[in-house]
């Protein structure tokens, strides 16, 4: 229409005087607009409406972003010093991250897949250095759908999947690990999840107006000869069926979603900093139970530290029959350090499968300190020279056993380490550490690939 248009312009402008022309363009340029508008389709009162409530929603989640900043700010933590107030903006910025990339762009629930929840870049909510995190979207608002969820056990020492709100993951709707699944004789599975019992692995899928998301958890004992397995997730219904375009409606709500997130996340960890550095320092709690937050038959204990760079600590643990145990830093705010490229986590479970060594005297012990102590099993401090100690037990543990568990630390002069040691501890040379960081970048890039 406007090439025509433009075409019979030229047309009359030969046929007329010159002193018309400017008249006739602006005539047929007000012509073409009047066509164009008449075109155009109008929205109705509900597409408004819809709209006007997309933009709010919007506006509502960087205002969010505001409050939560300024409540990070008002903590004695954020206080303290530069490097606390650096943590706290990395956190910050983790938590805008995670809420867009899950609750936002990873979908309804109606084509779900399976994403990065936790990784090297997006290290938030005592995340461990340990667990590959897997996470895809779902919904059930009119109790009919259905997810059928594949994969493979791998070989990490502990696998388990749970289902929480989205936007309130605090306290899982429904969990089943690898205790009480099914197997075939090559570790391959496939779970239902649904409003219905099924036979076979099943998750129960409450029929809510809240979206969920689904959480796969693959934990290592031993980086060096365990890795995950695969999974993918789909929703019954959906096969050959090609998507439609996302309404307003549905990505508003996917909005709230992310606000409400962060919102808790913006309320609760300056709190928990707040309340870890009330605990008696350099000491670690008796074990506890996490099952409120939906990890079957893990415990765990922790606590906070400032050391001095010539001073370690010594964490002593006895053994412990547990298919997973792991000990790592973190900072105030409950966000591990680079852990791909630094020593600050060890681990080890049950048949051998261990990072750390046991000594002949049956226990474990792990040394905590910001310069390299010479021996194997070290976390390393450098990079939180201030921070938190979190140690995970977890997977066939004897809940009376552990519970009446503390683990013992001790904190000596760096120079003296050796002499508060049992004989058989490993000495570890500069070499030696350097193979052992290499081993954990490699396997870091195996277990992720990209992030």
């Amino acid at each position: 229409m406007l090439l025509n248009t433009i075409s019979f312009k030229h047309m009359l402008t030969n046929l007329i005087s010159p002193r018309h022309t400017k008249m006739v363009s602006n005539l047929l340029l007000a012509g073409l607009l009047t066509a164009c508008a008449n075109t155009a389709d109008t929205p109705s009162q509900s597409e408004v409406a819809d709209q006007q409530a997309l933009e709010q929603a919007w506006a509502e989640f960087y205002a969010t972003l505001g409050d939560v900043e300024q409540q990070f700010r008002d903590s004695s933590i954020y206080q303290r010093d530069p490097q606390h107030r650096i943590e706290a903006y990395e956190l910050l910025s983790a938590i805008t991250n995670a809420a867009m990339s899950g609750a936002i762009s990873g979908g309804d629930g109606s084509y779900p897949h399976f994403r990065n929840l936790l990784d090297p870049g997006k290290r938030i909510g005592i995340d461990n250095p340990d667990t590959y995190y897997r996470a895809a979207n779902v919904s059930n608002k009119d109790g009919e759908n259905v997810y059928i969820i594949t994969g493979n056990r791998g070989t990490t020492a502990d696998f388990l999947l749970e289902l929480f709100e989205a936007a309130n993951p605090q306290g899982a709707v429904s969990v089943l690990d690898d205790n009480h699944m099914t197997f075939d004789a090559n570790g391959n599975f496939s779970v239902t999840l649904s409003k219905d019992k099924v036979p076979g692995n099943w998750m129960e899928l409450p029929q809510q107006q809240q979206d969920l998301i689904v959480i796969a958890r693959y934990t290592h004992a031993n980086w060096n000869i365990e890795s995950a397995g695969n999974i993918t997730i789909k929703r019954l219904g959906s096969e050959g069926i090609a998507s439609k375009p996302s309404s307003a409606t549905a990505l508003t709500e996917r909005i709230h979603n992310a606000t409400s997130m962060v919102k808790r996340q913006g309320t609760f960890w300056p709190d928990f900093a707040d309340k870890i550095s009330w605990l008696p320092e350099n000491t670690l709690i008796s074990f506890r139970p996490t099952g409120d937050i939906g990890i079957l038959g893990q415990y765990n204990s922790l606590g906070h530290y400032d050391l001095q760079d010539d001073e370690a600590m010594i964490i002593k643990l006895p053994e412990i029959e547990s298919d997973y145990n792991g000990l790592h830093t973190m900072n105030y705010w409950a966000a591990s350090p680079d852990w791909v490229n630094t020593q600050s986590s060890v681990s080890w479970g049950r048949n051998g499968k261990a990072q750390a060594y046991k000594s002949a005297d049956g226990y474990y012990y792990i040394v905590a300190s910001p310069k390299d102590p010479g021996i194997q099993d070290w976390v390393d401090t450098s990079s939180t020279p201030t921070g938190v100690l979190m140690l995970r037990i977890q997977s066939g543990v004897d809940d009376k056993v552990i519970t009446s568990t503390t683990p013992e630390t001790t904190v000596v002069k760096l120079s003296e380490l050796r002499q508060h040691l049992p004989a058989d501890i490993p000495m570890f040379t500069t070499e030696q550490r350097k193979q052992q960081l290499i081993q954990r970048q490699q396997h870091a890039a195996k277990r992720y690939q990209t992030w």
